[in-house]
């Protein structure tokens, strides 16, 4: 019933935005409060859909399913559905004046059209026996440790690591090569894509298989089937079962006007199975930045070029910075995507407009709005704080001021706001949690550091590993965040108490004869519903679902009240 309130608020949302004069694809821009309401809903659709999946589907008898006499004699599937609308059918038996209202609100939202398949598919369907993936990973059990010591011709995708007793169970593998994975992006208006890049190329894949969670089925599949007609049964499509219905590409269109696909407006994902849906020969790619709305992404590569591409599209759409420049370390939008910025190594930031309804394809390139030094040496990574005007950058400076504040309206040489002396030997990654106004910086020597902004002073040293940090990423919900090393291993601690939560060791860690420790953890992203993605040197992306006793939810999922009486 909280899941089919939050749906059904998106769905009155998602009505009365453009009533009210707001194009949904502009909304990050034209207003980040009602975009961010969206995005607020969005998380709780996917925290209740996976308090949902804990449950593991309804117990014997939650409602009747043969009130009816049709129903008794056999009828069609479809008639139990219509139980559903009952006035007396709910799971409620309660005669308490108490469960009144309970009662009367089953039976408004089971009337709601926009959400009775959420009602449909979590009482008249079960998850399937997950034997055969059981089984499955048992059989690549000895398949993976000889790809440990041998060189993959082909990539290797839809592959599930087996069991080592980590939380949440096993990764899931999204895609192997033989070469180092440096950066990949989530295209966030359909979660089903992700593009990766190598040393030689760029590949688009469809994952959506491998990122759904439960697979349903009917209750009564085990029943006998042969007599049945065509008319006996609801279909009920589950997310991987879509690409019958809406075609084979989660790829949204470029014509003008098309509605983009947008999983935080509450649409639907497609595809069914990993593949590869695009290559692009592009060689040396270091960085790659997903927009945080639309279905674009940049890249970053070792030459200091940085361009713009739309998922499903061979072609750039701009090229903002050409060839020849310094090496780009880091790029990242702003919380609204109108404006991005990028770091390099001769210790520079450069902002740009994003400006995607406009970047033809032309000889020159777009200019940034600022460019300035913000390290002497090198930088690493910066993050937008709160505003787009605020900014932290991470990298090497001669006075060891390594972690900078900067204010981008006021003139450059007041620009700096604060400098934090930390990491001696040089800040390598930097994340922001905005809830708790913390900055969390990364050095070469393993430490990580956590910064208070509001009094604007270091709060924490961890040592959070023995070789450099490579990436930090932050939880939606800012109760964890996520570190990765050098050597391979990735570390998930509490923002709360700063305690050691859980450690995936060798997770990304290259197993050749010369250890190479100047690789490991390339990135790490955080999703909805604890997922955590990463990429490294082992030549491999990985997904894991972390257990709900990181979710910020556990605690109220275990004193939730029942209404079965």
């Amino acid at each position: 019933m909280r899941l089919a309130m939050v749906q059904l608020v998106l769905n009155n949302l998602k009505i009365f935005y453009p009533l009210a004069g707001h194009d949904l694809s502009e909304l990050p821009v034209s207003s980040p409060v009602c975009h961010a309401v969206l995005k607020t809903l969005q998380l709780w659709e996917q925290v209740l859909l996976r308090r949902l999946e804990l449950y593991g589907g309804p117990p014997q008898d939650y409602i009747s399913v043969h009130t009816s006499e049709d129903a008794l004699a056999g009828g069609p599937a479809l008639l139990r559905h219509k139980t559903l609308l009952e006035p007396a059918n709910t799971p409620f038996r309660s005669n308490s004046h108490v469960a009144l209202s309970v009662k009367r609100l089953w039976q408004y939202l089971v009337k709601q059209e926009e959400v009775q398949e959420t009602f449909i598919r979590n009482i008249f369907t079960k998850k399937r026996c997950l034997n055969e993936v059981g089984m499955a990973a048992r059989s690549l059990e000895d398949h993976n440790e000889t790809l440990k010591n041998s060189v993959v011709e082909e990539p290797i995708i839809n592959k599930i690591e087996t069991d080592l007793g980590y939380p949440g169970g096993k990764a899931r593998i999204i895609h192997k090569e033989s070469d180092i994975i440096t950066a990949f992006a989530v295209n966030k208006a359909n979660r089903n894509c992700i593009a990766i890049a190598s040393s030689h190329d760029i590949q688009e894949l469809d994952v959506s298989a491998i990122l759904a969670t439960q697979i349903y089925t009917w209750v009564d599949d085990d029943v006998e089937t042969e007599n049945k007609g065509a008319d006996d049964f609801l279909v009920i499509h589950a997310r991987d079962d879509l690409v019958n219905v809406q075609g084979t590409t989660p790829y949204t269109h470029s014509n003008p006007g098309t509605p983009i696909n947008m999983p935080w407006l509450g649409s639907t994902q497609t595809g069914r199975g990993a593949s590869v849906m695009l290559k692009k020969a592009i060689n040396n790619v270091r960085r790659m930045a997903s927009h945080p709305t639309l279905p674009y992404y940049l890249t970053g590569a070792q030459d200091g070029s940085v361009r713009m591409f739309e998922w499903g599209h061979a072609q750039q759409i701009t090229c903002f910075r050409s060839g020849g420049n310094s090496r780009v370390t880091r790029m990242r939008f702003n919380y609204q995507g109108n404006k991005f910025g990028v770091v390099d190594a001769d210790g520079y930031i450069s902002l740009y407009q994003t400006n995607w309804k406009c970047c033809p394809l032309t000889g020159t390139s777009p200019k940034p709005y600022l460019t300035w030094q913000c390290h002497n040496k090198t930088a690493n990574d910066f993050v937008f704080i709160s505003s787009s005007s605020l900014i932290a950058t991470a990298g090497l400076s001669s006075d060891n001021r390594n972690i900078c504040l900067w204010d981008t309206l006021v003139s450059p040489t007041n620009s700096l706001v604060h400098a934090f002396v930390c990491h001696d030997s040089g800040a390598t990654v930097l994340a922001y949690a905005p809830k708790h106004q913390l900055l969390i910086s990364g050095g070469k020597k393993g430490l990580t550091c956590i910064i208070d902004l509001r009094q604007k002073q270091q709060q924490q040293l961890l040592q959070s590993h023995d070789s450099q940090v490579k990436a930090i990423a932050v939880d939606p919900t800012e109760e964890y965040f996520v570190t990765g090393s050098a050597e391979g291993n990735i570390k998930v601690w509490s923002l709360s108490t700063f305690n050691l939560l859980h450690t995936f060791i060798n997770e990304h860690s290259r197993q050749s004869l010369f250890r190479n420790i100047g690789t490991g953890v390339m990135q790490i992203e955080t999703g909805p519903a604890n997922h955590i993605f990463s990429c490294g040197a082992d030549g491999t992306v990985k997904m894991r679902i972390l257990p709900d006793r990181f979710s910020p939810f556990n605690e109220v999922l275990k004193n939730d009240v029942k209404f079965m009486m």
